[in-house]
């Protein structure tokens, strides 16, 4: 009796290889290509270089997870992905109360958040996939220099884009 099961588990580990698996998620099947228009940046806080940042960044996740071809051009397209990054904000998260001849506040911690408005556009149907805002952050000391905040930024910029991309191929 042993030896039965033994080699039924065998047989279902055997089959299970050569089970085929398909990472496009809910997205119907003709759906095969996207486009990706530059998005635009609206925040009131200059941050170089972050618009072109994360437009490489969006583009390369979407060929890295290969579930949509990435294409030029708009009009043969099945998906439009536009949008544009809303802000960028330094928000206190941590103080600490610093007594020496008189009470002072001294920020610990802060959160470098980064919203994005963004839409995925069905061309097919002309109706959106999904559309919204997304935010993220990424936490910065109280002295935090440039490098550490850019990091921060970055950081927050790669959960958006990993959220744009789930939602996308979710079909949320």
């Amino acid at each position: 009796m042993k030896l039965s099961k033994f080699w039924l588990i065998i047989l279902f580990l055997l089959s299970l290889s050569c089970v085929r698996y398909s990472f496009r998620g809910a997205l119907p099947s003709y759906l095969k290509t996207i486009y990706i228009e530059d998005f635009e940046y609206q925040s009131r806080e200059a941050y170089p270089n972050i618009r072109e940042d994360f437009m490489q960044k969006v583009t390369e996740a979407f060929i890295k997870d290969n579930s949509l071809r990435v294409i030029d051009n708009k009009k043969s397209a099945d998906l439009v992905l536009s949008g544009s990054i809303v802000s960028i904000r330094r928000e206190p998260v941590s103080i600490n109360l610093a007594r020496a001849q008189q009470v002072t506040e001294q920020v610990d911690e802060y959160h470098m958040t980064v919203t994005v408005k963004a839409e995925c556009m069905n061309t097919h149907t002309q109706k959106p996939l999904w559309s919204g805002n997304l935010s993220r952050y990424g936490v910065i000391s109280g002295t935090a220099l440039t490098e550490e905040i850019d990091l921060a930024i970055s950081q927050a910029i790669d959960q958006i884009i990993e959220d744009i991309i789930n939602k996308t191929i979710a079909a949320w």
